[in-house]
C-alpha cells in the first residue's frame, strides 16, 4: 500500500512542479436530486466504500444479487509488495489466495454454490487520482451540462466509466473518458481515419449530454435513465415492461430479467450515488492535502486546410507527447507517419491559433 500511494505521489508533485494543481474543492451543487434513498442505502454505501477506503490490493467478499451483505475480507498487499516475485508468480500466489478464501468462506456460511460469493476489488487509489485528474475536464464539462439545461452532477459519470482517464479503453470497444461504444459513435460521425471524436473530451461530453438526455425523455426518471448509459435505452425499457415496474429498486430485486441484465446494469446507478459522496466527502476521505490538476487550456479548432505537422507541433514547444495529451482523439500511428494533419481535423491548442492554418470549431 505504501508503494501505491508513493506512485500517486510522485505523479501529483510532477504537476505541481508544471504549476498546473490547486487545492481540491468539490463544485457540486449544495441541493441535490440525486440521493440514495432506503432502498438504495446499502448498494450505495457498499461502492461508497469501495471507491473510499479499500485499495486496489484488498477487496470484499460479497453476494452478487445484495452486495451489501460482504461474507469477509481479503487483502494480497503482501505478495504485490514481495520483491522476490516475478509479476507471473505474483499473479498466480494472488490468485490461490482469492480461491483459498473464497472455498473458506463458503464453508464457513454453508454456500453451496460459490458463485454467490462475488469478490469486489478495492478502488481507493484509483478514486484519488480520478478526483485530482478531474479538475482538468468538469469545468467544461459543467458547462455543457448547463448549457443544455441538464443536472450538472451528471458530468461525474467518468468517475464510474472511466476514472478520468481520457485513455480508457474497454474490452468490447467503449472509448474515452466517457467510455462510449463505436456503434453510437459512427452515425454522429465521430470515428475517422485521423481521429476518433470518443476520445476527445469536449466532444464526448456532447454526445454523452445529448445520450443522458434522450434517455430522460424516453423514460422520465434519472435512476432509469442513468442506468441506461450503460444497459442501453432499449434494455431498461425491456427490464421496465418484464418487471411491470419504472422504480429501479424494482427492477434489481425483480425475479424475472432478460438475459442481457446483469451486475454492472444493476449496480451502475449506486456507484453513480456512490462517487458523487465520494467528491463531497473527499477531504474527510482522502486528507486535507487532497490536490486537484487545473482545467486544461482548450482552444478548440479545426484545420482548415492541410497543416504542416510541425506547424501544429509549435503550439506544444516540439513535443508530439504535449500535443497528445491535448489531443487524445488523434490517430497517434497515422500522425507520427505523416508530414501534414489534413484539412477538417479537430485539434485542441493551448493558445491562439494561427487563422492562415486553423478555424474556430462550433458546436
Amino acid at each position: 500500500m505504501r508503494f501505491l500511494f508513493l506512485a500517486i505521489a510522485i505523479f501529483l508533485i510532477s504537476l505541481q512542479s508544471e504549476a498546473l494543481v490547486t487545492e481540491w474543492k468539490s463544485t457540486l451543487p449544495k441541493k441535490t436530486v440525486f440521493k440514495a434513498n432506503e432502498d438504495m442505502r446499502g448498494r450505495v454505501d457498499f461502492w461508497k466504500k469501495i471507491y473510499s477506503e479499500v485499495p486496489e490490493t484488498a477487496g470484499l467478499f460479497h453476494d452478487p444479487d445484495f452486495p451489501e451483505y460482504v461474507f469477509g475480507e481479503i487483502s494480497w498487499e503482501h505478495i504485490q509488495n514481495d520483491k522476490k516475485l516475478s509479476a507471473a508468480e505474483k499473479r498466480k500466489k494472488i490468485n490461490n489466495l482469492i480461491n483459498y478464501e473464497r472455498i473458506r468462506l463458503a464453508a464457513k456460511w454453508k454456500i453451496k454454490n460459490i458463485k454467490r460469493i462475488r469478490l469486489q476489488t478495492g478502488l481507493k487509489e484509483r478514486m484519488q487520482k480520478a478526483l485530482f485528474l478531474s479538475g482538468q475536464y468538469l469545468p467544461m464539462m459543467e458547462d455543457v451540462f448547463r448549457k443544455k439545461n441538464l443536472p450538472v452532477e451528471l458530468s461525474r459519470l467518468p468517475f464510474v466509466e472511466s476514472s478520468f482517464n481520457v485513455n480508457a479503453q474497454s474490452k468490447v470497444g467503449a472509448s474515452g473518458l466517457w467510455q462510449i461504444m463505436p456503434f453510437v459513435a459512427r452515425p454522429e460521425g465521430y470515428i475517422k481515419n485521423f481521429y476518433d471524436k470518443r476520445n476527445h473530451p469536449y466532444y464526448a461530453t456532447l454526445l454523452a449530454a445529448d445520450m443522458l438526455q434522450d434517455n430522460y425523455r424516453a423514460l422520465k426518471k434519472w435512476p432509469l435513465a442513468i442506468s441506461a448509459y450503460n444497459h442501453g435505452l432499449g434494455g431498461i425499457k425491456k427490464m421496465v415492461r418484464v418487471s411491470n415496474s419504472s422504480y429501479l429498486p424494482d427492477l434489481i430485486e425483480s425475479d424475472d430479467k432478460t438475459r442481457s441484465w446483469g451486475f454492472a446494469s444493476e449496480n451502475f446507478y449506486a456507484c453513480f450515488l456512490a462517487v458523487l459522496e465520494v467528491e463531497r466527502e473527499a477531504k474527510s476521505l482522502f486528507g486535507d492535502d487532497l490536490l486537484k490538476a487545473k482545467p486544461l487550456p482548450m482552444n478548440r479548432v479545426i484545420t482548415a486546410k492541410a497543416v504542416p505537422k510541425k506547424v501544429a507541433l509549435k503550439y506544444f514547444g516540439g513535443s508530439l507527447d504535449k500535443l497528445r495529451k491535448f489531443n487524445p482523439h488523434l490517430n497517434m500511428t497515422l500522425l507520427k507517419k505523416s508530414k501534414v494533419i489534413p484539412s477538417g481535423v479537430p485539434l485542441v491548442l493551448p493558445k491562439k491559433a494561427s487563422a492562415k492554418y486553423f478555424k474556430t470549431a462550433g458546436l
